[in-house]
């Protein structure tokens, strides 16, 4: 879905403009993926490189886990086809409503991850992707109630947009200023040391963070690299090369962070 969006840099955070991620827009932004497509790799068990070296090494084989804000629960299936006792949840509705429609046997949803119908300990790991920076107040409810949900010694695999080198030297230049264009908060994008820190004021202990995505990650902040892009003769080459290195992750779009609940 093409549609406007500012970015600003405000309190040490990048913050997206563009339209409020409701349980309306969740709806209707999945309406536009195609399930084949998505669950094609899932059957096989597919997970890209980031995943397949972060949630298969630390995520518990023998207990339950939850993805929170499972969208159309492609990673649920694939770890599940993996082996891993997973279930989601999802707030919208029609989202879940189509989950359920095309894969019956995969437990997902409808539910508010601020506030899990579960009791304190019930999981033994806990994974989002691309849900906490969406809350404009921040994201202290979504950390609150994973830890709540976790299990002492328990594994949590968040995932959230990275202020990446590369944008933090634009910041810094003062390139993502200009009046605000009066469009919605989106979300945020946060530096490690600021997203390490609230994990550990919700009290838990970090593992290991990987940034990831570095294609998207220069792309969206380099004009000249989209222009080469759409060469015809160099763009595809450059591209495979870019998802390819492993050296542009430094400049991921987002960061996986793994974190533990003590044990008690």
């Amino acid at each position: 879905m093409s549609m406007a969006q500012q970015r600003l840099y405000e309190h040490g955070r990048l913050v997206y403009y563009r339209q409020a991620a409701d349980a309306d827009y969740w709806d209707t932004h999945w309406q536009h993926q195609n399930p084949a497509d998505l669950y094609r790799g899932a059957y096989k068990g597919y997970l890209d490189r980031p995943f397949e070296d972060t949630l298969m090494r630390y995520l518990p084989r023998d207990r339950l886990i939850l993805e929170a804000g499972c969208g159309l629960a492609q990673l649920v299936l694939t770890l599940r086809v993996r082996g891993l006792a997973v279930e989601g949840v999802e707030w919208g509705r029609e989202t879940v409503r189509a989950v359920n429609s095309y894969l019956p046997d995969v437990p997902v949803r409808v539910g508010d991850v601020t506030a899990l119908d579960v009791p304190d300990g019930h999981y033994g790991g806990y994974i989002s992707v691309g849900v906490t920076e969406h809350r404009q107040a921040g994201p202290a409810p979504f950390l609150q109630e994973a830890y709540r949900v976790l299990e002492p010694g328990g594994i949590a695999c968040i995932s959230v947009p990275y202020l990446h080198p590369l944008r933090r030297l634009k910041a810094a230049l003062g390139l993502y200023g200009g009046p605000p264009a009066g469009l919605p908060f989106y979300q945020y994008a946060f530096s490690r040391q600021e997203y390490h820190h609230l994990l550990r004021e919700h009290g838990f202990e970090i593992v290991q963070t990987t940034p990831y995505d570095g294609f998207k990650g220069l792309r969206d902040e380099l004009p000249a690299l989209r222009s080469l892009l759409r060469w015809r003769f160099i763009g595809w080459r450059l591209q495979r090369w870019l998802q390819r290195s492993h050296r542009v992750h430094v400049c991921g779009h987002m960061m996986m962070i793994v974190c533990r609940k003590p044990a008690q």
